[in-house]
């Protein structure tokens, strides 16, 4: 039995399993665990999970059976399809449903599928221990991080972070050693066809997966407008009709409307007020240059793939004599009879036309990529130095019982950046595109707040010195409500720069191709 169970699983794996199935049975036991059960279980199976789950997964079984028909999944792979849709797919759908808005998302998440680090942790993960070792490494790693996360919230627990950090740094030097040593000793084990699929696997399916992902963004976008919309019943199903001719399946364009719900739905009591409404969307749609500008050469580049695809199969096809699934997997033999040496031509022609205006497509949209791009770094160039500048006095604990550090630091910083979104957003909105300016207006609400906090007038701030601030931070913290160990102002101080400092690492990585 477990012989069988370590041929299909390694041991890693049935490690982890082991102990999942331990923690789940001791959790049922609780009370708290089976009240929790006690509430989503019918949240899980409510009927439009249920119409979901049966989407989803005919999608999946489709996907699975071209696959299988291609000579590309076999039921080998069927552990590694189940663990990527419980680890990765899953999880997608949440995120999808929190963050999906449009382009930018998917072309982020296929970026972060085909990392250098995807790589690398599939070949460190690919030689493990003994099941003994692993079973006790389970736990280990499971608790040791548990206790980095502790730490690393509170200054007085710092040396027991670097002394962690130190740990994992050995530990992952251990286990690139172990990869080493095993590849070294069986590469054949690695270095074959089914590793291949096996690493592969993960991005085809997340690629041929993508249109239900979209689906239930766009669906999720939908269901939020629809239920804003007021009225009659009969007005209702006008409005709903306009919006659905209005965005369609553009699910940047229903996520505009939504985010305009006030002025654009919720203000409208007839189909008419909407499709004003949806007109003054339209134009703003149409005036963001940041969204619009580079369409053509994306335009460009598909065409052209597409040109490509077609000509490459219609050569192909003009020359052989073989079926649809031969083909696909590239199983036939090239047959050249006379009546078909036109198409032959034609198609050869279609190639190379193909090819030049790809290489074509390509240059222009890298042209018209640096063109906006050198505009945006001129347009932003006060806001990128200044959170760049920021970035760099970042300090890992907020150092909230120093006012001369956290003046240095944060205070100065904080509100030049408020003013460096200030003039972007107020000059050059339509310069961005869409996620840019959600970007910057997150950046300006997190140093908003914290500015605020300070309670300083933003015209008087250059006035205060060191000293001068000392004196006002400290009569804060002296007046505000507090216990032995907890002071309300000081606490909410500490709380808002951490999301502030998060908030400029997640900008400066936003914009990090204009920092170059």
């Amino acid at each position: 039995m477990m012989d069988t169970i370590q041929e299909i699983f390694n041991n890693r794996e049935i490690a982890i399993g082991i102990w999942a199935i331990l923690t789940i049975v001791v959790l049922l036991f609780t009370r708290p665990a089976r009240q929790f059960l006690r509430t989503v279980i019918p949240i899980l199976f409510c009927r439009k999970f249920v119409v979901f789950y049966i989407v989803f997964i005919s999608f999946l079984c489709a996907i699975l059976y071209m696959l299988h028909w291609a000579k590309l999944w076999n039921s080998e792979l069927l552990k590694d399809t189940i663990f990527w849709v419980l680890i990765v797919e899953l999880p997608l759908f949440t995120k999808a449903i929190e963050k999906a808005d449009g382009s930018h998302f998917f072309s982020e998440l296929i970026k972060e599928n085909i990392a250098v680090a995807v790589l690398i942790e599939f070949f460190i993960g690919f030689w493990t221990f003994s099941l003994a070792w692993e079973l006790a490494l389970v736990p280990i790693s499971i608790l040791i991080s548990a206790i980095y996360a502790i730490a690393e919230r509170d200054k007085k627990h710092h040396s027991i972070k670097r002394f962690i950090s130190g740990l994992m740094v050995v530990w992952g030097f251990i286990l690139i050693i172990n990869a080493i040593t095993g590849l070294v000793r069986t590469p054949e084990q690695f270095l074959n066809i089914d590793t291949l699929k096996s690493l592969l696997l993960p991005l085809v399916l997340l690629i041929l997966n993508l249109p239900v992902v979209y689906g239930l963004a766009l669906y999720n976008m939908y269901e939020q407008v629809f239920i804003r919309i007021k009225g009659n019943i009969k007005e209702q199903r006008k409005m709903k009709l306009q919006v659905l001719m209005f965005a369609g399946v553009n699910l940047s364009k229903i996520s505009a409307i939504r985010k305009s719900l006030p002025e654009t739905i919720v203000s409208c009591r007839t189909a008419k007020d909407l499709r004003i409404n949806l007109d003054k969307v339209r134009r703003r749609l149409n005036l963001r240059i940041g969204d619009n500008y580079m369409k053509r050469s994306r335009y460009y580049i598909v065409a052209c793939i597409i040109g490509f695809m077609i000509s490459l199969f219609g050569l192909i096809l003009a020359n052989s004599e073989v079926s649809l699934k031969e083909l696909v997997t590239l199983d036939f033999v090239i047959d050249v009879p006379r009546i078909k040496e036109i198409l032959t031509y034609i198609f050869s022609t279609m190639i190379v036309l193909s090819v030049t205006l790809l290489f074509f497509a390509i240059s222009f949209n890298k042209k018209q990529g640096e063109d906006i791009s050198q505009i945006k770094k001129f347009a932003l160039y006060e806001l990128l130095l200044s959170s760049k500048h920021q970035e760099s006095q970042l300090m890992e604990y907020p150092p909230i019982e120093d006012p001369s550090a956290l003046y240095n630091a944060y205070v100065l910083n904080s509100y030049q950046i408020r003013s460096s979104c200030d003039k972007v957003l107020a000059s050059y909105d339509n310069l961005l595109t869409t996620w840019e300016h959600e970007s910057v207006t997150a950046l300006q609400l997190s140093a908003m707040v914290l500015s605020d906090d300070f309670g300083i007038n933003a015209e008087n701030v250059d006035e205060y010195s060191f000293a001068r601030f000392s004196d006002y931070y400290n009569d804060k913290v002296k007046t505000a409500s507090q216990s032995e160990n907890f002071n309300t102002y000081t606490n909410m101080v500490k709380t808002d720069i951490e999301k502030y400092s998060m908030r400029v690492k997640q900008f400066t990585d936003d914009f990090k191709k204009y920092y170059k």
